[in-house]
C-alpha cells in the first residue's frame, strides 16, 4: 500500500495533515507569524502558566489582546506539545 492509500484507508484527510503541518511550522520549526500573546506566553514559561492555570491565563490574555479564550487555550496546548513553551 502506498502512503496515500493508507491515509484513505484510515480516514486521514489532506486538510487534517495540512493543519498539523501548519502548526508544526508555526510553533516548532520556524516560530514565525506568532502573535503578541504567543510571545508573552513564551516569556511566561511553562511553570508560571501551570501555577496560574491554563484557563485563567487564557482568560487574562484574551481580555488583554481581544482574542477568544479558547483560541489561546488551544495555542497553549500546541505550544507545550511542540516545546515552544519551556
Amino acid at each position: 500500500m502506498k502512503q496515500v492509500d493508507m491515509d484513505k484507508h484510515f480516514g486521514y484527510t489532506s486538510p487534517r495533515f495540512e493543519k498539523i503541518g501548519y502548526n508544526i511550522r508555526k510553533f516548532y520549526l520556524q516560530e514565525k507569524e506568532l502573535q503578541s500573546y504567543h510571545k508573552e506566553l513564551i516569556n511566561m514559561g511553562r511553570e508560571e502558566i501551570d501555577t496560574i492555570g491554563v484557563r485563567e491565563t487564557s482568560r487574562v490574555l484574551a481580555e488583554k489582546y481581544g482574542v477568544q479564550p479558547k483560541t489561546i487555550k488551544h495555542d497553549i496546548g500546541l505550544m507545550k506539545r511542540y516545546g515552544t513553551i519551556k
